[in-house]
Formats: structure tokens, C-alpha cells, sequence
């Protein structure tokens, strides 16, 4: 995890997808102990993660060609 920039309105950060799942999990598995607002973090980079590996493949011929 990388911190680009924090002001007083908010923070970015920059997360390689190999440390995605490792910061993930272990709080998902223990999810009651977080509050709310680090839950909805979370969640946002677990899809992200899911998103970066591009599942989609077009199907052969779907327009029927």
C-alpha cells in the first residue's frame, strides 16, 4: 500500500493487486470486530480485485456469425 496524497479533505492510496487478498480476507473472516466505514473499504477492494482478473470472455460467435 502506497499513500499518493492526504489533505484535509481525504487520502489516496495505491494497493498492488498481490497485496489485495492478503489485507482482505483476514478482515472479511473477522468482520464483526470492524465498524461500518472499514467493512465498506473492504468490500470496494475485494470487487476490485475480482475485477483486475477480467473473468469475462466473449462467447463464440454471439451474434450468430
Amino acid at each position: 500500500m502506497e499513500v499518493l496524497a492526504k489533505d484535509s479533505s481525504g487520502i489516496t492510496l495505491r494497493f498492488e493487486k498481490k497485496d489485495l487478498g492478503s489485507l482482505v480476507e483476514p478482515i472479511i473472516k473477522n468482520a464483526e470486530q470492524f465498524g461500518k466505514e472499514t467493512l465498506d473499504l473492504v468490500y470496494l477492494l475485494a470487487e476490485q480485485d475480482y475485477r483486475i482478473d477480467d473473468h469475462f470472455r466473449q462467447p463464440p460467435h454471439p451474434f450468430g456469425q
